[in-house]
């Protein structure tokens, strides 16, 4: 086994997701879609070097003990980032859109520190089954690009309604709603600049002025501007927004 990496060079390691317990000197068998990836894309071998995070011990180095094309096993070295604690909880409550678009969201809101996806069915939704396995990966791979450590949680889908109904009071919504009188969304932001919050990005086609009722009793309607973007647009823009 050659010598551990100096910590100063391990941003340049493969970075992979898993979803067990890491520890010092664990070892840890790879998935077959990681293996692929290793083997078949990256061409590493064993003894080369890779990080692990799981969204809850922090990020370790490990080392390759074997690599094949259908298995490969890391082992733990050292433990080189902790786990953050005490998360800034930002929800995102959103209308699923179409496939191909669907996924520049979902990276773009892990990118800009999502920890929580709600997805909601509206009158005007035009998406409203979700792949839930799909989207937990598209998930977990942003995660890693990204450098985060904690992994955002997919809720289930519901309608908007009960989403609203089950809403914990501590955490304020801001709604974004086009064509509404509202406030900037980034001074309703700075109300509540280290507590948990929540953006609700609407369907393309609007809300209903029933549910619009119903929002306007429950969150705090905040506008993005004067142009009327779309779905994933909106949310990148909330985003960066409120943690501006």
């Amino acid at each position: 086994m050659k010598n551990i990496i100096n910590k100063d060079e391990t941003f340049k390691l493969p970075r992979l997701y898993i979803n067990k317990p890491l520890t010092n000197k664990g070892v840890i068998e790879l998935e077959s879609s990681q293996v692929h990836y290793l083997h078949n894309v990256l061409r590493k071998k064993d003894d080369d070097y890779i990080r692990l995070f799981n969204g809850k011990d922090g990020e370790w180095l490990g080392s390759i003990t074997f690599l094949s094309k259908k298995s490969a096993t890391v082992k733990l070295e050292q433990q080189l980032l902790e786990q953050p604690q005490n998360t800034r909880r930002v929800h995102l409550i959103f209308t699923p859109i179409k496939k191909n678009r669907m996924d520049w969201l979902i990276e773009k809101a892990v990118e800009l520190g999502a920890t929580d996806f709600h997805p909601i069915v509206t009158q005007n939704t035009e998406n409203r089954k979700i792949k839930e396995e799909r989207l937990k990966s598209q998930i977990f791979e942003a995660a890693e690009q990204c450098e985060r450590l904690e992994i955002p949680t997919l809720h289930e889908l519901n309608k908007i309604d009960h989403t609203l109904d089950k809403w914990d009071e501590n955490t304020p919504i801001l709604s974004c709603i086009e064509r509404f009188d509202a406030q900037d969304i980034k001074d309703a932001a700075q109300k509540n600049l280290n507590g948990d919050i929540a953006v609700l990005i609407g369907p393309e086609g609007g809300f209903t002025s029933k549910e619009k009722g119903n929002i306007g009793k429950k969150t705090t309607a905040v506008s993005l501007g004067d142009t009327i973007l779309r779905c994933e647009t909106a949310v990148a823009k909330a985003l960066i927004l409120i943690n501006a």
